[in-house]
């Protein structure tokens, strides 16, 4: 069945016609990101295995700031890139368009919110901030109430959030890819 583009062409759905596609940038961005993300969760696994108050320990946990930080700025950049770059459409019935939508925004919102939660959490226990040598001293000082609650988002609600909303996005493209046949994830690729 004919599905109309964003050009107001036509194309059968399943066979994606080239302007259905992700653009570089786009591609560069959440290929980077979701690989960062991944770099994430392994320094803080390592970070975690250290001992405590360890050269490794801070190592891991300075890597782990590092590399937080840079997903928040690349997941700025690409929420900005999206505002200004429309995005291919999606293919399916109103609530699976819907459910990809609320799904996308949800991992922008993730994106940006467990770095920022991550930044809090260690300038609310008064410790410095590192990115990649550079030292971004604590704007708050020792704060208990914040502290408490940015420990909450950043080691638990956002970062559950966050895998879960991984684990359904791939797995979508995988039933997109295998068992609807529509070439979503030939778009990203």
């Amino acid at each position: 069945m004919p599905i109309p583009t964003h050009e107001g062409g036509l194309h059968e759905q399943g066979k994606l016609g080239v302007d259905q596609g992700y653009g570089g940038v786009a591609r560069a961005l959440h290929w980077t990101i979701a690989t960062l993300i991944a770099g994430m969760y392994i320094t803080d696994w390592m970070r975690s295995g250290a001992g405590r108050g360890s050269p490794e320990r801070i190592w891991w946990l300075s890597a782990h700031e590092s590399l937080g930080l840079l997903v928040f700025a690349l997941s700025l950049g690409r929420f900005l890139w999206r505002l200004t770059h429309r995005a291919p459409l999606i293919h399916g019935t109103l609530l699976l368009r819907r459910t990809a939508e609320a799904g996308h925004a949800l991992l922008y919102l993730a994106t940006l919110g467990l770095p920022l939660a991550g930044i809090g959490r260690a300038m609310s226990g008064g410790a410095d901030v590192v990115f990649f040598g550079l030292t971004v001293p604590s704007w708050t000082g020792r704060n208990e109430v914040l502290s408490s609650i940015v420990g909450f988002l950043h080691g638990g609600l956002v970062m559950n959030l966050l895998l879960a909303l991984i684990a359904g996005h791939v797995l979508a493209a995988l039933w997109h890819q295998f068992v609807h046949h529509d070439g979503t994830l030939r778009r990203m690729i």
